[in-house]
């Protein structure tokens, strides 16, 4: 059995892979948990959009800021320490919380302060997990595998994670969730710390310098094909399908009646959705699916969103909420996969900071943009405006490299590839 996973998952046969997996498995589950139970706190003290988009900017605007600080100084030689670092920075926030919860110190003061905290450190998180992630497989030919399959375990995490929350809201208190949110972050520590970090130089085999750093990373995107027109591509649809998490708690209450128990569905919905095309990009038919269908997936998000304007029966929005978890992680994760292939070693610092700032990064935007939409517009309006918004996007891109070139070419070829 083992065997045949390794086959069909390339990153599989990695233990240092299997390792990492399991701690960021844990550790998300609990910080899924940990976000979706402040965002059903802020929405049972306030009832109000505007807060869930203050809240979300508050979880995830940090980044912008702290990302391209962080990123372009990561290497191998201290990606682990960083990580360490921050994984018991966070592992202080979920402890205060539920410190917080048991004494009912709940207020919405301390939310707003927990979640800036959850912001500056998940500006750090992601960036240095990543680098860890890159640099513990000796098997630079895995790679788009390894990252795909971190993506199956973040999803995995993400479609049960809201749902517990919501289960565990009203019987367990919102204290539960922060607990077992401590209880995942200190498995990851434990994980980390048995990872070994190979320790190599990656010079330039082409004779001149690699790109390094941000602008180095932004030079490397605007002169490759793929990334010139992939990289905007995901950072139309993180602006526009992303928003979509600040309006679950809104249409679950509104439409259906009930917050607690809809908005786990939903989120699950969505994480099944990315779940699917996670598993399948992880696969070995990663680059024959991309060839066929990444040009095409963006999309559906833009049916999708039409869908959730119009509809208030429940599977066509269970279906309508797969398919945007679908299309985020099909359109992010290929692209993240096919660029690290494709740029040299020397520029996945920049890298990394450049495709989260352009694809996670307008999220937070996204989020404050839905909450004030949704506070002034009705629920359906809002929705319409983003599926507008999405198919804009889509077509000025498509039609700006069609009137360039003629055609809509999709070049998967590796940076060896391309220079051999």
């Amino acid at each position: 059995m083992t065997t045949l996973a390794n086959a069909w998952f390339p990153a599989l046969a990695e233990p240092q892979v299997r390792r990492y997996l399991m701690g960021q498995g844990a550790s998300i589950l609990g910080t899924w948990m940990l976000d979706i139970t402040l965002n059903l706190l802020v929405w049972q003290l306030t009832r109000a959009p505007a807060m869930l988009g203050v809240l979300n900017f508050l979880l995830y605007g940090p980044g912008l800021l702290v990302t391209p600080l962080v990123s372009p100084r990561l290497h191998a030689g201290n990606a682990r320490r960083v990580t360490l670092w921050v994984l018991m920075a966070a592992l202080a926030v979920a402890v205060a919380l539920t410190a917080a919860a048991l004494l009912d110190w709940l207020t919405l003061p301390v939310l707003f302060v927990a979640a800036a905290a959850r912001g500056v450190l998940g500006g750090m998180e992601v960036p240095s997990r990543q680098m860890l992630l890159v640099n513990i497989s000796p098997d630079d030919s895995r790679l788009g595998s390894v990252i795909a399959m971190n993506t199956v375990v973040f999803l995995l995490a993400r479609t049960s994670g809201p749902g517990l929350a919501a289960l565990m809201f009203e019987p367990l208190g919102p204290g539960c969730a922060f607990a077992l949110a401590a209880g995942g972050l200190l498995f990851m520590l434990h994980c980390v710390v048995r990872l070994r970090v190979r320790s190599q130089e990656h010079p330039s085999a082409r004779g001149q310098p690699a790109p390094t750093g941000l602008r180095g990373a932004w030079e490397f995107v605007r002169q490759d094909r793929f990334g010139s027109l992939f990289l905007p591509v995901a950072a139309a649809v993180g602006l526009c399908v992303g928003a979509y998490q600040t309006l679950v708690p809104v249409l679950a209450d509104r439409t259906f009646g009930d917050a607690n128990r809809w908005t786990g569905w939903f989120f699950a919905a969505a994480g099944g959705g990315a779940l699917v095309a996670a598993l399948l990009l992880s696969s070995r038919y990663l680059d024959t699916l991309l060839r066929r269908f990444l040009l095409l997936v963006p999309w559906s998000g833009v049916v999708a969103l039409a869908v959730l304007a119009v509809s208030s029966h429940v599977a066509a929005t269970l279906a309508a909420f797969a398919v945007l978890g679908f299309c985020t992680s099909f359109v992010g994760t290929g692209t993240n996969a096919t660029l690290h292939r494709r740029a040299p070693p020397e520029a996945r610092g920049g890298l990394i900071a450049l495709f989260l700032l352009a694809f996670v990064g307008v999220m937070p935007f996204a989020q404050l943009l839905a909450g004030l939409l949704a506070q002034w517009l009705p629920l359906g309006a809002t929705f319409a405006v983003l599926a507008v918004l999405l198919c804009t996007a889509l077509t000025a891109l498509y039609g700006a490299r069609w009137r360039r070139q003629g055609s809509l070419e999709l070049d998967l070829a590796t940076s060896e590839g391309r220079h051999s």
